[in-house]
């Protein structure tokens, strides 16, 4: 054999052998790669389907806001109000002696408002804010066409700020309410209403927080948080998803901020609308009244008063209150609340939250470098502080 016909055997050789290592490589590996396969796909198929929430269904398209709108807005009304009040006249001290004895006392004046509201039932029941008829002598309601009715007040529930309104009317288009327990931050919203007059006004925007407090931001509450343009006389109207359902109440907005408005849950007015038409009143437990206003204690007031630290709240007493009778004052200082240490005003609120009207409670009170005991028995606390406090709040709008 000659040198050239060894060579070509050698080659040929080395590929044979390489073949059959490489055959058998992958006949020993694939198996395990096989089963490997198997297991990844088990796994995958073992996972939880994900499936979207329906506000994801929700296709943001050219015509979303106007279909909200043309859904929504046939039942959204406008109400006209004239509220009479009482005031004193603003005149300087030095001036009063130019004019008559008795002028300055308390007068009467008409003060007309504007708010907006949307029929929940075809025979004319309309649910709107507590503020906007508060005190109305006079409540005209205004239809989508135009249409005016007298309305009268049916009920008023000042603790969440909602109302019904009725009129003389059949056949009336009604609103869909939705679901206000799946709202997503992020959704969009629609608002409809009647700013400053201006009827059938539209805004949009998104749910931007959940579970908001007017009167503690840092306090979870149950509002809902929307950049929705919101602007006085919005009050009332409708809060709409994409799909034109209602899910919130149009309530407040904070003044000189941009895009911070609050609404009502419709889920809450659901069970408050029905208690009012049917009863005209929300009947609720009484709650547990102290009947002071709380203030936390800074350094500057721990090193005024002397104290150790900045633990405790101070007290302002309410007139014809339960801690007035019990002799409390103004200033005083709440270190403890049935032997539980106070350290903050918030302290205060969750203990007597969890007391009932008329248990009798023992503070421990810091007064003029001592301590002093005060036993008080708890009164249920007066329907009439809610309307204040809403009157009240500062800086919100309504």
């Amino acid at each position: 054999m000659n040198q050239n016909a060894k060579k070509y055997l050698a080659y040929l050789g080395i590929a044979l052998f390489s073949s059959l290592l490489t055959a058998a490589i992958f006949l020993g590996i694939a198996p395990k790669m096989l089963r490997g396969n198997n297991i990844i796909d088990q796994n995958l198929a073992s996972q939880p389907q994900i499936k979207k929430v329906a506000y994801l269904n929700e296709q943001m398209g050219s015509n979303s806001i106007i279909s909200a709108r043309e859904k929504a807005a046939p039942s959204v009304v406008y109400i006209d109000t004239v509220a009479v009040v009482t005031a004193t006249p603003e005149i300087p001290e030095e001036f009063r002696d130019f004019f008559p004895p008795g002028i300055f006392g308390n007068q009467q004046q008409q003060v007309r408002g504007a708010g907006s509201g949307f029929i929940i039932r075809p025979d004319g029941y309309i649910l709107t804010n507590e503020h906007v008829v508060k005190n109305a002598q006079n409540l005209k309601v205004t239809l989508q066409g135009g249409k005016k009715f007298n309305g009268r007040v049916i009920g008023t529930d000042p603790q969440t700020d909602l109302a019904i309104v009725k009129i003389d009317a059949k056949n009336l288009p009604t609103a869909d309410l939705g679901d206000s327990d799946g709202l997503v931050p992020g959704q969009w919203v629609v608002a409809i209403g009647n700013p400053y007059g201006f009827h059938d006004t539209v805004t949009a925007g998104i749910i931007s927080a959940l579970g908001r407090s007017i009167d503690d931001p840092n306090n979870r509450g149950y509002l809902i948080q929307t950049d929705a343009a919101i602007n006085p006389g919005n009050s009332g109207g409708p809060l709409v998803d994409l799909s034109g359902k209602v899910i919130g109440i149009n309530e407040a907005i904070i003044a000189n901020a941009q895009g911070l408005g609050f609404a009502i849950p419709v889920n809450l007015a659901k069970k408050i609308s029905k208690d009012l038409i049917d009863k005209g009143k929300v009947q609720r437990p009484a709650t547990p009244w102290l009947g002071v206003a709380l203030t936390e204690i800074s350094d500057r007031i721990a090193n005024y008063y002397g104290l150790a630290n900045q633990e405790g709240a101070i007290i302002q007493v309410y007139p014809d209150s339960p801690a007035l009778k019990a002799g409390l004052q103004d200033g005083d200082i709440i270190k403890e609340v049935n032997h539980g240490k106070i350290k903050e005003p918030q302290d205060v609120i969750k203990a007597v939250s969890k007391a009932k009207v008329g248990q009798e409670i023992e503070l421990l009170i810091y007064r003029e470098g001592t301590l002093k005991v005060f036993k008080v028995k708890l009164e249920a606390r007066p329907q009439q502080l809610d309307k204040n406090n809403r009157q009240n709040d500062q800086p919100f709008n309504r």
